[in-house]
């Protein structure tokens, strides 16, 4: 995954969990315009990786990293202004849909690589 996803998903995520740290006269508006730039990069992005095992220790990397990060935030007091929680049903039902993915491109590198 490229680092600024990251630092972009990791931005958005400590606003929602402290939003009285930052601004919040200006931010909004610099969130929406990263929101914006986040989800045209991944309309226009082309696929980056020329095998399967790339694809899949990425799609793990990202999935662990944002569990590990919501994980710290709730342990360090913030609380989720749009309900991202580990108490919410909604987080399964997303992670376990980006499961099926995640599988398909696992078997797909185990049989590049026996």
């Amino acid at each position: 995954m490229n680092p600024m996803y990251l630092i972009i998903i990791t931005f958005m995520l400590v606003y929602d969990f402290f939003p009285n740290i930052l601004p919040t006269i200006i931010l909004p508006k610099i969130i929406l315009g990263l929101l914006i730039g986040f989800y045209l990069s991944l309309l226009l992005k082309k696929d980056r990786h020329a095998d399967d095992r790339a694809k899949f220790k990425e799609q793990v990397l990202s999935t662990l990293y944002l569990l590990f990060l919501i994980g710290l935030l709730t342990a360090l007091g913030g609380k989720s202004s749009v309900g991202i929680s580990f108490h919410n049903a909604f987080l399964w039902v997303v992670l376990f849909l980006s499961a099926f993915p995640i599988y398909s491109n696992w078997r797909k590198a185990k049989k590049e690589f026996p």
